[in-house]
């Protein structure tokens, strides 16, 4: 046969053999393992599971000192679980490829290692795959006396649907991504069609109604009804500032705000989060109550709670307010305290949970009562403790 015989035999007949498989990924975040080490005792995950196969759940499983043997003790097992309440028939053969990284405190990778493809079956004797980590490897010595993370990467398939036979030839026709965000960024930065101008102070932003109320519920009743702003294709915008009302557009647009994520800076994100709430702009407010989290600090942790509780931020606030209970002295001797302290009810949420009390209702009745009438008497000391160093610093 010859060679262009054979070229085009193998272009126009043949066939491929795919194995469907399902992929699992998961990090699991122990603090303070060198306590656990101390205690002796394995470690357990959540049960996690493929997003494609949730029938399949799988466990790890942390053993601090796995061998029995002064020599064995060195090593730290490490176990892959089929779980039990894998919703699969009972022997079921599962054949997966593991993958295992450890991470330090700062999310950096300091070991990851790809393994072969292992066999698990659902029953009560072999469904784990065991790996063993040297405790005196110098990789791991400062990972283990601090916070370690560990990522598991599993691909399985149950084999039952092992092959898909079909033609291939060269007449394959690729369909490319069909990208509404870069479309619609590009109607953005060409102007086209455009039917309303954002006016803030004296600068224009040009915009599409449509993008407008798809992306605001503000903006969708602006538009719906029969506004000032519908009426005149004008919305003037007088308290935020056109930086930020660009940045707002470029979200709306793209649903990325790229300042934001690069620069982490703090002042935009204070005002990003006030014109997020303003126009109910949900993702990008917690876009903005992300930068705020990380860049928390006793400096500014009362105006990050005081804003928080301003645009009705939940998420934030709670971290912020425990934050603020793991550093109380430091913390109220700010100014920024200072500048909070008269708004009782934001206090009385932060000293409910240094307390351990549960933050009072809505009701008249319950917000009328002391915040520290119904403690008992084991809780008095920790509060009062922590009355002292309010008062200490009010005084102030």
């Amino acid at each position: 046969m010859s060679s262009s015989l054979c070229g085009s035999f193998c272009k126009s007949n043949g066939c491929k053999t795919k194995i469907h498989y399902h992929e699992a990924s998961y990090v699991w975040t122990i603090e303070d393992f060198h306590f656990h080490e101390v205690k002796g005792e394995p470690l357990l995950s959540p049960v996690f599971s493929s997003v494609t196969n949730d029938q399949v759940k799988w466990c790890l499983k942390l053993d601090p000192n796995a061998g029995e043997t002064r020599e064995e003790n060195q090593f730290t097992r490490l176990i892959l679980y089929l779980n039990e309440h894998s919703s699969i028939e009972r022997n079921k053969k599962i054949f997966a490829e593991i993958a295992i990284g450890i991470l330090n405190s700062e999310g950096t990778e300091i070991f990851y290692k790809n393994l072969s493809v292992e066999k698990f079956i659902h029953s009560e004797t072999h469904n784990r795959f065991p790996m063993r980590i040297n405790k005196k490897d110098t990789r791991f010595q400062l990972v283990w006396n601090n916070a370690v993370s560990i990522r598991i990467e599993v691909k399985f398939s149950d084999m039952d649907d092992i092959a898909e036979d079909y033609h291939q030839c060269d007449n394959n026709i690729q369909v490319p991504e069909y990208n509404l965000p870069e479309n619609l960024a590009s109607l953005c930065e060409n102007q086209e069609f455009t039917d309303v101008i954002l006016s803030v102070n004296g600068k224009d932003f040009s915009a599409h109604k449509v993008v407008l109320a798809a992306c605001s519920p503000v903006f969708h009743a602006m538009f719906k009804h029969n506004t000032k702003e519908n009426q005149l294709n004008r919305i003037d915008i007088e308290d935020i500032n056109e930086v930020v009302v660009g940045e707002m557009l470029k979200y709306i647009y793209t649903g990325k705000c790229a300042n934001l994520e690069t620069l982490a800076v703090e002042l935009l994100a204070v005002e990003l989060l006030a014109v997020a709430d303003k126009y109910d702009l949900y993702q990008l407010k917690m876009m903005c109550a992300k930068t705020l989290l990380e860049g928390l600090s006793v400096e500014n942790a009362a105006s990050v709670l005081a804003l928080a509780d301003m645009h009705a931020v939940k998420e934030l606030k709670n971290k912020v307010i425990k934050f603020i209970v793991s550093k109380p002295t430091e913390v109220m001797s700010t100014e920024g305290w200072k500048s909070i302290r008269s708004n009782f009810e934001l206090v009385d949420e932060v000293l409910c949970l240094a307390s351990g009390r549960p933050v009072p209702g809505p009701s008249t009745l319950v917000r009328s009562q002391s915040w520290w009438a119904a403690a008992n008497l084991g809780q008095l000391v920790p509060i009062l403790l922590f009355f002292s160093f309010f008062f200490i610093f009010q005084a102030k």
